[in-house]
């Protein structure tokens, strides 16, 4: 046995196999997952070639109709080669986008990755500064948030990208509920009190009420 047949008949090592996956290997790019393109892109393969198969009966079985026939023996073969040209349109599969190698595959996936954790994380950020931006705008002029503005600022602090932050920060939410609890209970009492002013307003605007001896005992109670 020759030298050369020897080193043939050599098993590659793991290392040697995993960088020979990384060359040859491919992955074939659609816009889908990989085991989603593997089933999807052959039912559309074959939902193609039967939507043309069938077309392709239907104008066969025009073409050669008794009419058909008569016209063709006539010399006018025309209509049937319209008739074919218009029917037999092959829809079109998606395209493909493209090609890439297991190592290419693998690299924009890490990369695709790396660029998620980072607009995750510049997500939180401008949630955290907008959500503390809003709590100190609150407390300086309550008066200018209306009172679903109120309540969306209760329920900002269940969204998942401020957990960490109160879990940092856990006198933000106890300053936010007390703030609230205390605004909503001024708000109450001021409407309380117009409910009862606009009571009495239109209490004394009754004529019953406003003869003489109403008004005097109005005064009487006054005093």
């Amino acid at each position: 046995m020759s030298p050369s047949e020897n080193k043939m008949k050599e098993k590659p090592t793991p290392q040697e196999k995993k960088r020979l996956s990384y060359e040859k290997d491919h992955r074939t790019h659609t816009g889908e997952s990989n085991r989603g393109m593997r089933k999807t892109w052959a039912e559309r393969k074959a939902r193609v070639n039967r939507k043309y198969r069938r077309k392709a009966d239907a104008v066969l079985h025009k073409a050669i109709s008794p009419e058909r026939i008569d016209a063709l023996k006539q010399g006018d073969d025309e209509t049937t080669r319209e008739l074919i040209k218009k029917g037999l349109t092959r829809a079109k599969n998606p395209h493909k986008w493209g090609v890439r190698n297991l190592r290419e595959a693998l690299e924009r996936l890490a990369e695709s990755r790396t660029e998620s954790v980072a607009r995750k994380a510049n997500r939180r950020a401008t949630v955290i500064q907008e959500f503390k931006k809003n709590v100190a705008a609150f407390e300086k002029n309550p008066e200018a948030f209306r009172d679903d503005e109120i309540s969306w600022l209760a329920y900002q602090t269940r969204f998942s990208e401020l957990k960490a932050f109160f879990k940092d920060n856990p006198s933000w939410i106890s300053r936010l509920q007390l703030k609230i609890v205390e605004v909503r209970k001024q708000r109450r009492m001021a409407t309380e009190k117009a409910r009862i002013k606009a009571e009495e307003k239109w209490k004394w605007r009754s004529p019953a009420l406003r003869s003489p001896g109403n008004l005097n005992s109005k005064e009487e109670s006054e005093q």
